[in-house]
């Protein structure tokens, strides 16, 4: 009897500890799917994978604070103009962004409607990325995407658990909209 329960006790254990690395690596086996199904063009998986209100909403947000930073506190009406304008054509940028091209180049660590490497393909490289990927939390993963020479960063991908196992591309950070005034 203490045999079938030492027995049950270490299947429990082994089960346990299988849920939890499993659980751990979910937004890496993500992030991988989100790469190959926006390559493949993929809509029914990138709708798995990608909460398009919330990215949509991010990219607008982000557009709106670096052009406010880029503007600064300097209330000159020609600037404040052209923020304005800005705001304006952050619609047609954020159609841009989150289309199946738009995330495949962003999760390549690419800025998307621009030409790569002199070919026609929709979207250029940025080249010395390294790419550091971990938690900023129990339900949020950030990819980080820096410049191998001096470590600052070019862009993030943020993924938000959706449920237990599964995760979904809710937004971008662009270091033009975050920086402190």
């Amino acid at each position: 009897m203490a045999k079938k329960r030492s027995a049950f006790s270490s299947l429990l254990i082994l089960a346990v500890l299988f849920a939890a690395v499993w659980m751990y690596f979910t937004p890496y086996l993500a992030m991988n799917r989100l790469q190959k199904a926006a390559k493949a063009g993929d809509t029914e998986a990138l709708n798995e994978l990608v909460d398009f209100p919330a990215l949509r909403e991010s990219v607008k947000t982000n557009v709106r604070s670096a052009v406010e930073n880029s503007v600064g506190h300097d209330r000159n009406p020609l600037a404040v103009l052209g923020g304005l304008l800005a705001g304006a054509v952050a619609g047609p940028l954020v159609d841009a962004f989150v289309t199946p091209s738009g995330i495949a180049a962003l999760t390549e660590g690419e800025r998307p409607g621009q030409h790569r490497d002199g070919q026609q393909d929709g979207g250029v490289r940025v080249k010395n990325v390294k790419v550091e990927r971990g938690y900023e939390g129990m339900d949020q993963f950030v990819v980080h995407f820096k410049d191998k020479t001096d470590g600052t960063e070019k862009m993030a991908l943020v993924m938000h658990r959706d449920g237990l196992f599964h995760w979904k591309l809710t937004g971008i950070r662009l270091p033009a909209a975050h920086t402190a005034d």
